[in-house]
């Protein structure tokens, strides 16, 4: 289930980089789009909530320092695996990931036993990543309402 929702979160990111509609997004997922009803618009809102998060903490670095760019030494390299290492720059290369959450994957997964290093627990941590608290706004809080909110 998480690398499902990761999944989405990846192809709805990828459809708003390249500008595509709702609709043509939902026909870049897996199984032709068929999800429940909220994890579409659920995955857009919490890309936005990050991307705020992002924003706001890049306002807050220099921007001498993230003008690199991120690669995986050979220890880190090992450290994930060949498939890994590939899937997280494929995140990172979209955009989806910072350099930041790359370090902090890194550090969660240097406390992995040898035998939890997989995708399934590699996905947990970056749907973790769209959870990440800061003092800017609320856990739980959206910037973004579903259509079946209501506003008491």
């Amino acid at each position: 289930m998480v690398s499902e929702i990761v999944e989405v979160i990846v192809k709805v990111f990828e459809g708003i980089k390249k500008e595509n509609s709702l609709l043509e997004v939902e026909k870049l997922l897996p199984n032709g789009g068929v999800y429940h009803k909220n994890i579409i618009p659920a995955a857009y809102s919490w890309i936005y909530d990050k991307s705020v998060r992002d924003n706001l903490r890049d306002n807050e670095i220099s921007v001498a320092a993230e003008s690199g760019f991120r690669i995986f030494s050979n220890e880190e390299k090992f450290l994930f695996g060949e498939d890994i290492s590939k899937y997280l720059m494929h995140l990172y290369n979209i955009g989806l990931l910072k350099s930041n959450d790359l370090d902090k994957i890194v550090e969660q997964v240097q406390l992995f036993l040898d035998n939890t290093k997989n995708m399934d627990n590699i996905n947990l941590l970056i749907l973790s990543l769209f959870f990440d608290t800061d003092k800017k706004s609320l856990p739980g809080s959206r910037y973004i309402l579903y259509s079946s909110d209501t506003v008491n």
